[in-house]
């Protein structure tokens, strides 16, 4: 998940996003690969097993990320309730966001209508304020039982479409308007798989039915809310799970969502859409999202197999179970407004240790991201970060020209086909303010719980809209919070306001500092224009995978084969490996971002400055069990690997800190890799 101004990903791509984000392996045997680790976890474990683990510091020549980190890897703490740290992020700027929040929320100055800081001045004092009065809990009582009285199972889904489309109840049905992965001039209706069974991974129940418990103590909880006994309500859980554990076995755990597999989705129709759910009566999109059928010309399913399960669930023997599953996740979503009425309500929304004023802010950054956004970046894009990052990315540019064009391995017609693809990439950076509407002030209703509905049906409103217009390829796709980065496959990139603060960019810092880290973060996005799946994308970002010549295909396919063995030899932890084909556009992406900046110094000691600001940017913490996790499904390396691994290869830190046979950076010449 990515947190505003607390957590990075520079994401390709995501089933769910709208649009396209070690040690040596020299000669040594596994085991000297190995050793030389320092916080071996880095990215892996957690604050103290990483202090318990090493007293030394490493020697810049055996562990480059080690050496550059281990003073803030020994010192630093997770923070509470989060998996892990990342060196992208300055302490300072950890409040900024509720601060700002806070500072409009609390003022008590007149905004016009329709402007952000009037939205966000308004629903931080109904946060601020808000209290059950009963009126949200009877109208959620209301439709439980409704829901709990239907006859049959097709009532019950038509009811459910309903409240789905007018109470942002949540669906099982994931429908998500992203750009078309294979057209990214339009945006495309898809329909993502089921993830969770009501706080519970759909692959850990697949895995151990055990785990079916959290949802079954969920049911039968929200069931005694609703004048059950214990025993009769745990009984309609337990049955209830069997949906979940259906789903669950039907579920494609192994297809890798990535940018690769998500372009060979087939688009269908939405006749074969219905046909798939052949057991409801009426469209199952226009049932839980509207009328879109006149606003796009088909579907893209992404796992055609579970929602076949999910179908055949679908049948009056069910109906039951259904019932449960319904009302459960509708009651239980609304749970913080209606704590105060219900006793074992109150239980699944304790009361908060913060205060009023942070509880508020949090609900603000959640309902008006978008607001928020377009004041942070109001606030601190200046003049003066605009011209450098700009700047910045025009030397990059520049430098991928000559790295390619150097590139002699490629025929002269795929060095022009390659450099037309650089020159069209375009820079996004701030978003632009939207046109104020005076209208919008009407969404702030009566109370929280209203307004929160309307902000979220305006969104899902926006949304739908975006089907039947041409994508602008110049708009920001992320927030200006998001400490983030993205390249995009309409040949954009999308460098957020966030990522551009300290410690990642100072327009009036040090030139070598800013290319090691914000610089090699711009590289490494350039450089997934040409890694080992968006190569596939032609100049205008179209999928064309024969864009290019068959003889320079092979020759790229066979250095991405290279890439990948030669990832696969790091390990986290001393036995886990990375799997280097999972991560190979990736590491392709950090190759050629750091062979990018480091083409632009040439100076030792200014090069020096360079590989210690990239090392230090990827500084990480991460507990034991979600470093492992993220091995399987994480197209990114582990933050140590994306150090060392990198620079292991780099022929500038070769040469800058003498690395010679022995060392634990050190790779032979032949077994290195180079993107250009």
């Amino acid at each position: 998940m990515k947190k505003q101004l607390r957590v990075f990903s520079f994401l390709l791509a995501g089933m769910l996003a709208v649009s396209c984000a070690g040690c040596s392996s020299s000669n040594s045997s596994e085991s000297d690969d190995t050793k030389t680790a320092v916080g071996e976890s880095d990215e892996k474990k957690d604050a103290d097993s990483v202090k318990d683990s090493k007293k030394v510091k490493p020697r810049a020549e055996d562990d480059f990320y080690g050496y550059v980190n281990y003073d803030q890897l020994m010192n630093a703490e997770i923070p509470y309730g989060e998996s892990y740290m990342s060196g992208f992020e300055d302490e300072d700027n950890r409040d900024i966001i509720p601060d700002m929040i806070k500072e409009i929320g609390e003022s008590s100055e007149k905004y016009a209508k329709g402007t952000n800081e009037q939205l966000i001045h308004d629903l931080y004092q109904q946060a601020k304020e808000y209290k059950d009065d009963g009126s949200v809990y009877k109208e959620a009582m209301d439709n439980c039982e409704k829901i709990l009285a239907a006859d049959n199972i097709q009532e019950l889904f038509a009811m459910w479409g309903e409240l789905v489309r007018n109470s942002e109840a949540s669906s099982l049905f994931g429908f998500e308007v992203m750009n078309d992965f294979r057209d990214s001039s339009r945006n495309s209706l898809y329909l993502t798989p089921v993830k969770s069974f009501i706080e519970t991974s759909l692959e850990d129940i697949n895995d151990n039915s055990e785990k079916c418990k959290e949802a079954n103590n969920i049911a039968r909880d929200m069931h005694r809310v609703m004048g059950d006994d214990y025993e009769e309500a745990d009984e309609k859980g337990r049955q209830m799970v069997y949906l979940g554990l259906e789903i669950a076995h039907h579920t494609d755990f192994e297809t890798k969502e990535t940018l690769e597999n998500i372009s060979k989705i087939p688009m269908s129709t939405f006749e074969e859409l219905d046909s798939i759910m052949s057991n409801l009566d009426g469209s199952a999109v226009e049932m839980f999202l509207g009328d879109v059928k006149n606003s796009t010309d088909g579907i893209y399913i992404c796992d055609p197999e579970q929602l076949k399960a999910i179908n055949s669930l679908i049948t009056d023997e069910n109906l039951e179970k259904w019932k449960t599953y319904i009302f459960t996740t509708y009651l239980y979503d609304r749970r913080e407004f209606i704590s105060d009425s219900n006793k074992i309500l109150k239980e699944y929304a304790p009361e908060s240790k913060e205060t009023k004023e942070d509880q508020a802010a949090t609900i603000v950054q959640a309902n008006l991201a978008s607001q928020i956004s377009e004041v942070y970046a109001e606030r601190f894009y200046t003049p003066e970060l605009d011209k450098g990052i700009h700047e910045l990315f025009d030397d990059i540019i520049d430098s991928y020209d000559e790295l390619i064009n150097n590139a002699d391995w490629l025929t002269a017609d795929t060095r022009k086909a390659l450099l037309k693809k650089l020159r069209n990439i375009i820079l996004i950076t701030a978003p632009e303010p939207h046109k104020v509407d005076v209208k919008d002030a009407e969404l702030i209703g009566k109370n929280l719980y209203e307004t929160a509905n309307n902000i979220r049906k305006k969104k899902t409103a926006d949304t739908i809209k975006e089907l039947s217009e041409e994508v602008d390829k110049t708009k920001s796709t992320m927030l200006a919070t998001e400490v983030n980065a993205q390249y995009q496959i309409s040949n954009s990139i999308n460098i957020t306001v966030a990522i551009m603060q300290k410690p990642m960019f100072d327009p009036n810092g040090s030139r070598a500092e800013n290319l090691g880290a914000l610089g090699a973060v711009i590289g490494h996005e350039i450089g997934h224009a040409f890694d080992s799946n968006c190569i596939n994308y032609d100049p205008d970002g179209i999928y064309n995978p024969d864009w290019l010549g068959e003889k320079d295909k092979q020759i790229l396919e066979e250095r991405a084969d290279k890439l990948a063995e030669y990832y696969s030899r790091y390990t986290i932890m001393e036995v886990f490996h990375v799997d280097g084909e999972l991560t190979n556009g990736e590491n392709y992406a950090d190759l050629s971002g750091v062979e990018c900046v480091t083409n632009l110094i040439d100076d030792k000691d200014e090069l020096k400055k360079l590989f210690e600001s990239y090392a230090k940017s990827w500084a990480t913490l991460m507990v034991d069990s979600d470093g492992i996790k993220a091995l399987e499904l994480d197209e990114h390396s582990p933050a140590e690997t994306r150090v060392n691994a990198v620079l292991a290869s780099n022929k500038k830190f070769n040469e800058v800190y003498g690395l010679k046979e022995g060392d634990g950076m050190y790779v032979a010449p032949e077994e290195r890799v180079s993107r250009w």
